[in-house]
C-alpha cells in the first residue's frame, strides 16, 4: 500500500503592521522559523486561523495543497489537516482535561477521527504525564499544563503541518526540561513539518529550521489580547 500524499502548507506574501512577509511553503519534516514580537506573531496567526471562512478562491492568502487540490484556510479539511501550539490557548476551563484533549475531534463531525481519538487519548495522557487528571476540570492551570494539552491535540491529530509558539514561556526550568523531552519525542513519531514563531532567535527550540525570517516592526500594537 502507497502512503497517503502529504499536505503541504502555502502562504503568500503578506504584510502585517508595516513588514511584507514573504511567501513561502512548508511541508512534512521541514522546520521553518519567523522570529518577531508577540503581536505580529498573533497578526501573522490570524492569517493561518481566521474567524471565518472566506471564499478566496486563488487570492486565500493561506491554504493546503495536496495532490494539485487546494483547501483555504479555515475550511474543515483544513482546519483537519493543520496542528496548531499557541501559547496559553490549549484550555477551555469549564470542561475536562479529557474533554480538552478531545475537542478538535467533537466539532468535526466525522466521527471516524473522533473514534480514533477517543481509543487513543488515554495513551496521549499517559505519555504526556497528565493521565490521572483526565476527568479533572481543567479550571486554572498553568502555561506548562496548556502546552501539554496543545501538544496532546497534535499527537492525536497527526498533522502534516504544525503552526507552534513559544507555547513554554512561563514555565519552570525544572519543567521546561520535561517539556522540551516530551516535544522531542512527538515530533520524532509525527515527523510534522512546524512553522514556528518566536521573539527571540536564541529561543532553544531543539528544532533544525531550514529556514528563519527575522522580522522587526516599530510602534506595533497590541493585539495580544484577543486571542
Amino acid at each position: 500500500m502507497e502512503p497517503p500524499v502529504s499536505s503541504e502548507l502555502h502562504w503568500r506574501a503578506m504584510t502585517v503592521c508595516d513588514r511584507q512577509l514573504p511567501e513561502d511553503y512548508i511541508c512534512r519534516g521541514k522546520h521553518i522559523r519567523f522570529v518577531m514580537n508577540g503581536s505580529m506573531q498573533y497578526m501573522f496567526l490570524d492569517r493561518f486561523f481566521p474567524q471565518f471562512v472566506l471564499d478566496e478562491g486563488d487570492d486565500a492568502y493561506v491554504w493546503l495543497e495536496c495532490a494539485g487540490k487546494r483547501v483555504v484556510a479555515g475550511t474543515p479539511a483544513y482546519c483537519a489537516g493543520i496542528g496548531s501550539m499557541i501559547r496559553r490557548r490549549g484550555l477551555l476551563a469549564n470542561l475536562s482535561i479529557r474533554e480538552n484533549l478531545l475537542l478538535p475531534f467533537l466539532y468535526a463531525e466525522d466521527s471516524a477521527r473522533l473514534q480514533r481519538a477517543e481509543d487513543e487519548v488515554g495513551s496521549v495522557a499517559e505519555f504526556l504525564g497528565i493521565d490521572s487528571l483526565l476527568y479533572e476540570q481543567a479550571g486554572e492551570r498553568s502555561a506548562y499544563t496548556h502546552a501539554l494539552v496543545s501538544l496532546g491535540h497534535c499527537l492525536l491529530k497527526r498533522p502534516d503541518v504544525i503552526v507552534a509558539q513559544e507555547v513554554h514561556v512561563g514555565m519552570p526550568p525544572e519543567r521546561l526540561q520535561i517539556f522540551r523531552d516530551k516535544v522531542k519525542e512527538a515530533m520524532q513519531q509525527l515527523e510534522a513539518g512546524v512553522l514556528y514563531l518566536t521573539s527571540t532567535i536564541h529561543e532553544g527550540s531543539g528544532l533544525k529550521f531550514s529556514r528563519t525570517y527575522e522580522i522587526e516592526c516599530d510602534n506595533v500594537p497590541d493585539v495580544s489580547g484577543i486571542w
